[in-house]
Formats: structure tokens, sequence, C-alpha cells
């Protein structure tokens, strides 16, 4: 399973605990996503710890494929002022 199947799944988990519908969400959710594109935690942006390392907060739900997931995370980190060589 890709990272990103598992944050469509994981979406629609938390969208039916939230008692979400098509058109309105409830969930106030994000998937905060490494450099290195591994899922760090799922939570509410008050409960993320933070991190010292890049990261990108992916807000779900998720709907995307594994391709688009990456060119967002990368955007992300870049905007960051993340670069390759800080890994």
């Amino acid at each position: 399973m890709t990272l990103s199947q598992y944050l469509k799944k994981m979406s629609k988990e938390i969208c039916h605990r939230g008692e979400c519908t098509e058109d309105e969400h409830h969930c106030d959710y994000c998937a905060y996503i490494n450099s290195q594109v591994q899922l760090m935690d799922i939570c509410a942006p008050d409960y993320f710890q933070g991190s010292s390392k890049p990261y990108a907060a992916i807000p779900l739900p998720w709907s995307g494929n594994q391709k688009e997931l990456e060119r967002e995370v990368k955007e992300q980190c870049a905007e960051s002022g993340w670069r390759k060589d800080d890994q």
C-alpha cells in the first residue's frame, strides 16, 4: 500500500468519525510527512509536536495519487527553504 492509498483510507475513517458529508467536512486533520515522503503523524494541527527537519502538512481528506503527494511534499519542503543536501 502506498502512502497515498493509506491517506485515502485514513481520510475515509476520519471523515466517518467526524460525520463529514461529501460537501462539508468537520474534521481538521493533516498528515505530516517528512522530506523523505515518510509519514510522521496524522492529527489536528494543534496537536502536532513539530519537527526540526522539513515537513509537509497535507490536509485531509486526501484524494490524489502517489505522484501528486510526492510533488506536494516536495513543494512544501522547498517553500520552507529545504534543499536536497539538507537531508
